[in-house]
């Protein structure tokens, strides 16, 4: 890891304290000091700085013209990326940024923590828009509203903040400035650590913006911004030397590669196990790009309101009460399968889908022919006519009886609540022979309340175990089936090494298929190609429980393709596909 650091000369409240591990100092504040030293004003400093925000987005709109159309050209989705962020004093506001990701890469929570520089999910413009720290141009827009400054400590994400506020003393100290588009830290630090050193790595970080904080001024926000110029010329150095001859011809060609597509000169052949096309002067496009993401959603299930009057059925066990009538003072009688209820004098009494009321007014209209002015009351001594089934990682799984309207939270309530082993990504409530669109973890964790729908007898809820995480492989590979999680992540390469190989004689690896599941409403459909991986152009997949890979032994044309092919094997192997992938079926795409 490069970095420097700026001193300054010891001064009193302050201890020259060296970084943990032989890292070079940066000086420890007493932050005991009086407010009014440690926040000097800078006058017109923050004025100046919005307008020079507006100033450079008038100069940058021809590179943010430029970078608009390359991303847009490489990938799907929107050019800006929104984000909350926590602001001056921890008021949240929304940060700008290039999107530099695949739509749906912020549904994986580890990516607010840290992105690995290989992440799959990077595009190929966003790989060097994040190298050249040119993704966070549009926070200029953030400066020129006032929300952050040029110089400050970087904004992060909320529970990245919260998580080093529990293991660094004093992190929270940041948010006593506004955030800024470029930092000290950012400058002093010229890579990231991993995933397993975020801690450590902001810890290094916090020490340089403490500097910073503590003698901010017009004059050292001068010095960082210069350096920071200095740090992308750097970057920039290291990559433009031996490309830039080649940018015009780039550039030629970049027309006719958009234009290839339209190019097919003669139809699908077969060679070497691949279907591939024929396109002529063009070379072999019978390989597909390294990986191709598609993020596929459907709107939540539709609530319908429910009859606040329960309406008796099968199972159902009534107490009559006929006042005055011996013998008939306290009758418990069932429903039985036809929907009746045998009574003295009246025999059968149809009473399916009825209220109380109605049942009442029925066997007072029958008793009145026996009796003068009968007092018949009608009440539901046990609820057996609507069953609902909690099964999984409930506190009291089994079968609950609904009495009235009940809702997804009443029902979990009803099952005593959720285990701490409760994988509520994977959580599905299943009605009538589907997977409905209700995402459990929105509900529980986000508080989306459109996902805390009615139920209906019949519905199943499960919620499966941390414990119980599996991929499923399928196609042409030697064992199709689940391939469980261990401790150590699980890759493409693993999990087709887990389940055999694929057939050499049959697998297309160039077209091997992922769906991708994030809940029941949301999810990825990725082609990859796994020929890449093994000759190591690109680095393996990562895979994320319930996904489902797929080996085709044939050219896929459409997703459809895929849904018909893996829906007898995944229900064999347990397995479901969740209604995203189910709507994107019927559609035909």
């Amino acid at each position: 890891m490069a970095s420097q650091t700026f001193m300054a000369q010891p001064d009193r409240g302050k201890s020259t304290a060296p970084f943990h591990g032989g890292h070079p100092r940066i000086e420890r504040y007493d932050w005991d000091r009086p407010a009014q030293t440690m926040h000097r004003a800078h006058g017109l400093w923050p004025l100046c700085q919005r307008i020079l925000a507006c100033g450079a987005l008038v100069l940058l709109s021809p590179l943010l013209v430029f970078l608009f159309l390359a991303v847009k050209l490489t990938s799907k989705g929107p050019f800006i990326y929104r984000q909350r962020r926590p602001g001056l004093n921890g008021r949240p506001f929304t940060a700008f940024k290039i999107r530099s990701m695949c739509v749906g890469a912020d549904c994986d929570p580890a990516r607010a923590r840290q992105v690995d520089r290989a992440d799959p999910m990077i595009t190929p413009i966003g790989r060097i828009l994040r190298d050249l720290k040119l993704d966070e141009l549009p926070q200029l827009i953030n400066v020129a509203r006032g929300e952050m400054a040029l110089v400050g400590p970087r904004p992060i994400a909320p529970t990245l903040q919260e998580e080093l506020e529990r293991d660094i003393p004093g992190f929270a100290r940041r948010l006593q400035v506004r955030p800024g588009l470029t930092s000290l830290a950012q400058v002093c630090i010229f890579d990231n650590e991993d995933a397993d050193h975020v801690v450590d790595d902001w810890s290094r970080r916090f020490e340089a913006e403490l500097d910073y904080i503590y003698r901010r001024s017009a004059i050292y926000d001068m010095v960082i911004i210069a350096l920071t110029v200095g740090f992308i010329l750097r970057k920039i150095a290291r990559k433009i030397p031996l490309r830039a001859r080649y940018a015009p011809l780039l550039l030629l060609f970049l027309p006719l590669g958009a234009c290839s597509e339209h190019m097919s000169t003669r139809p699908f052949k077969r060679a070497d196990t691949v279907y591939e096309k024929d396109i002529r002067a063009y070379g072999d496009r019978s390989d597909p790009a390294p990986i191709e993401i598609q993020p596929v959603s459907v709107p939540a299930e539709e609530t319908e309101a429910e009859d606040p009057n329960y309406r008796v059925g099968s199972g159902d066990r009534l107490q009559i009460n006929i006042f005055g009538e011996p013998g008939l003072d306290s009758l418990d009688v069932a429903v039985d399968g036809s929907g009746r209820i045998q009574v003295p004098y009246l025999e059968h009494v149809d009473v399916a889908g009825a209220t109380v009321t109605e049942i009442q007014a029925r066997l007072k209209d029958g008793f009145s022919a026996q009796f003068r002015d009968p007092w018949v009351v009608v009440q539901i001594s046990a609820y057996r006519s609507r069953p609902v089934y909690l099964l999984g990682q409930f506190n009291n799984p089994g079968v609950v009886y609904l009495d009235g309207p009940t809702n997804l939270l009443q029902a979990m309530s009803m099952g005593r609540g959720l285990s701490e082993l409760a994988h509520l990504r994977g959580a599905r409530l299943w009605r009538d022979g589907r997977i409905a669109a209700v995402d459990m973890q929105a509900l529980l964790v986000g508080g989306q309340a459109e996902h805390n729908i009615f139920l209906r007898p019949g519905d199943t809820l499960y919620v499966p175990s941390k414990t119980d995480k599996k991929a499923y492989v399928l196609g042409a590979v030697l064992r199709a089936g689940a391939v469980p999680f261990g401790n150590d992540p699980m890759t493409l390469m693993k999990a087709l090494t887990q389940v055999g190989g694929p057939i050499k004689s049959k697998a297309l690896l160039s077209q091997v298929r992922v769906i991708r599941t994030h809940s029941a409403l949301e999810g990825q459909l990725i082609l990859i190609n796994a020929k890449d991986i093994l000759k190591g152009k690109v680095p393996d997949l990562a895979l994320m429980p319930d996904d489902i890979v797929y080996v085709p032994d044939n050219w896929v044309e459409s997703w459809n393709q895929v849904v018909s092919a893996v829906t007898p094997t995944l229900q064999l192997a347990g397995g479901a596909l969740q209604p995203f992938v189910q709507v994107k079926f019927l559609k035909g795409d």
